[in-house]
């Protein structure tokens, strides 16, 4: 006699389908990044000879550009928060009373506990916390960190900005920082940075945090008292804040405009007229997502020299980076939304949710824990006959045990929130 499993949770009234899809997505790009595809480069692709050229346009997706330009893999950082930007209205909904007044307390416990968390768990996967040793810690080195700074200062703005001044905030954002990296020139005792260059080591972000985080850089280390930087890592933190802020809120528009057309929905007692107010937003979003890839193309492609030079390079979080990102990401959630939200189609509906309810929990296994190295205690028979595939089965398999362990949650409705 068959029993009946139980049934999988659906979602709560204020999820969206498509973003928890669409963080499943992304959750499940990142484990190819860091996995399943750099396995294959590091093993059978490392071993073919003759063809491998043909093959580098395509693995160079999966790994990030070493400065300027912008690939698959570059996509990973900046959809993190512009998702987290989306779910501002639809979080932040029970805090705001029907006439506009806020719970402010409650509102601001959930506020900062969530950036505390973020960041603490920031640090746990970069910030050598988990290390104990006060001296190594790297207070400001991950992306969960610039998700809380994103996520912090655009819920500002969605409580105390006229819905108009929010988008002249996203201007402002971006040309300060354009501003700041072509004018401003930073004389430190490690250099000179600034004055309208965007090359690595000598960049205005780069020296800002060179200035204010020093020792506590990430890859920064301290030799006979004095701090030494590595060589290679260019990543900004402190001045880039301001464009991590604007990508922030580029996901936020979104949420408002799909958060508004849910409550108009509601509002219709007959229910009709939903599929053209879903229509009309999809239409907006992926309209403005295309607007915004163009005009980050477009300032890419000013000339180095000239007054408006501002290149798309992830590592800075450049304005034509949050620009051309933003795009992207816009038209991804216009997809996706139409996909999961107006079509209904079940597309690997349960295999992306499941890592997207989770995205927290996903993220913080994949990195403290060695999966693929489990996985290689089950699989370690195997490699006498697949040889150098041994570590792309042990990556695959190894994502599987991380989605199994989060489908079992998801079936019992246990979800990290922050």
């Amino acid at each position: 006699m068959m029993t009946n499993l139980p049934e999988l949770p659906k979602p709560r009234a204020e999820r969206l389908t498509s973003l928890d899809a669409l963080r499943g997505f992304n959750i499940f790009l990142l484990f190819l990044v860091d996995y399943i595809v750099e396995s294959y480069r590091s093993g059978p692709f490392a071993s073919y000879e003759g063809k491998r050229d043909s093959w580098l346009p395509f693995l160079d997706q999966f790994r990030h550009t070493s400065w300027g330009g912008f690939s698959l893999c570059d996509l990973i950082m900046p959809l993190f928060l512009f998702m987290a930007g989306v779910a501002i209205p639809f979080a932040l909904a029970k805090y705001i009373g029907p006439a506009g007044e806020k719970k402010n307390r409650a509102l601001w416990i959930r506020m900062l506990r969530r950036v505390a968390v973020l960041w603490i768990f920031g640090m746990c996967v970069q910030g050598n916390l988990l290390d104990l040793v006060p001296s190594e810690f790297k207070p400001y080195s991950n992306t969960l960190q610039a998700i809380a700074t994103g996520y912090f200062f655009a819920c500002l703005a969605y409580l105390y900005l006229p819905c108009w001044s929010r988008y002249v905030l996203f201007v402002l954002l971006l040309a300060g920082y354009w501003a700041g990296c072509a004018w401003i020139t930073l004389e430190t005792s490690h250099g000179t940075f600034g004055g309208g260059s965007f090359a690595q080591g000598t960049n205005l972000p780069y020296g800002v945090d060179v200035v204010v985080l020093g020792r506590w850089m990430h890859y920064a280390t301290v030799e006979n008292g004095q701090v030494v930087f590595a060589p290679g890592y260019h990543y900004s933190w402190i001045y880039s804040s301001l464009t991590f802020v604007a990508t922030t809120l580029s996901g936020m528009f979104a949420g408002e405009l799909l958060f508004k057309t849910r409550e108009k929905m509601k509002a219709q007692e007959d229910g009709k007229g939903g599929l053209k107010l879903q229509l009309t937003a999809f239409v907006v979003i992926a309209a403005f997502g295309a607007l915004l890839l163009y005009l980050g193309k477009l300032w890419d492609g000013v000339p180095e020299g000239t007054v408006a030079y501002c290149p798309i390079i992830k590592q800075l979080w450049t304005s034509s980076m949050v620009l051309y990102s933003s795009g992207l990401c816009l038209l991804l959630l216009a997809f996706f939304y139409l996909i999961y939200d107006i079509c209904k189609l079940p597309v690997l509906k349960t295999f992306f949710i499941v890592l997207g309810a989770n995205a927290i929990a996903a993220y913080m296994l994949v990195h403290i824990f060695h999966f693929n190295e489990i996985a290689h205690c089950l699989t370690y028979g195997l490699e006498k006959y697949i040889g150098v595939w041994q570590r792309v089965v042990d990556s695959v398999v190894g994502v599987a045990i991380v989605w199994l362990m989060l489908w079992d949650c998801w079936k019992r409705g246990k979800i990290l929130r922050v």
